[in-house]
């Protein structure tokens, strides 16, 4: 078990202090939106930038009970001045701004167990609550883009001493924020992979990978915004059903 403190200290890169701005997806920075080349529009932003500070606790548990192996993680982190790079409705960079403070906080969980001779589990579980602490605009709003909920499970099959099966899933239980006003949200989403392998020699291997084997239609991730639009190309989708086959050989 474990207990720290720590506190870190981060000034303002070059991208934060000199950032290009104005224009629209489809046009060069300064052009306003809609684009309009006879109305002047600002191209550079220069802001005065404090550095991001934060002071963390965190609290760490490893150990075996019941032949589940586990690694637990806490922490609570205060952060005063957090660096946010903001867009506007359609995307285009506003630069760099500070948030005033910020509360962090979190659980990270992983577990292993030998459920049988030839069946393995496995599974990694974060809780993040990121927050904007009594901002005079976004009051106790999540940040956007962090997931509060994200579980990765897995299972393993030693289906003969040479063939293993194993099923993957990777879930977001509950909706994700866009932007930090909190009116836009991306789905919550699970996804499967399969995978067989298959020992043909002590030196060769083959395998079948099957990626998003339900082929689920799902947004992996999406631009952060300050302030969304119900209408506005924030998504990015995720991939579809894949499947790769291959082989290793050991030298």
């Amino acid at each position: 078990m474990f207990v720290a403190y720590s506190r870190t200290f981060e000034p303002p890169s070059h991208d934060d202090l000199l950032a290009t701005i104005g224009g629209t997806p489809n046009s060069s920075a300064g052009r306003p939106a809609p684009g309009n080349p006879a109305l002047p529009s600002a191209v550079f932003a220069t802001p005065d930038l404090e550095a991001q500070t934060s002071d963390t606790i965190e609290f760490g548990w490893r150990g075996t009970r019941g032949g589940v192996e586990f690694d637990l993680l806490a922490y609570h982190a205060w952060v005063e001045n957090e660096l946010l790079s903001l867009r506007d409705a359609s995307g285009v960079s506003l630069g760099a701004v500070n948030a005033g403070e910020t509360r962090h906080l979190g659980v990270e969980l992983g577990a292993r167990a030998q459920l049988s001779e030839r069946l393995l589990a496995s599974v990694a579980y974060v809780y993040q609550d990121f927050r904007f602490k009594d901002d005079a605009l976004r009051g106790d709003n999540r940040l956007a883009g962090a997931p509060p909920h994200v579980v990765n499970i897995g299972l393993a099959f030693e289906a003969t001493p040479r063939l293993n099966l194993a099923v993957k899933a990777h879930w977001l239980p509950s909706e994700t924020p866009v932007d930090n006003l909190n009116t836009l949200h991306n789905d919550a989403y699970g996804v499967f992979d399969l995978r067989a392998a298959y020992d043909v020699s002590d030196k060769i291997l083959v395998y079948l990978d099957i990626k998003n084997a339900l082929d689920q239609g799902y947004a992996s991730s999406t631009l952060i915004v300050d302030q969304a639009r119900t209408d506005q190309a924030v998504y990015i989708p995720g991939d579809g059903r894949a499947i790769y086959a291959g082989a290793s050989v050991k030298f």
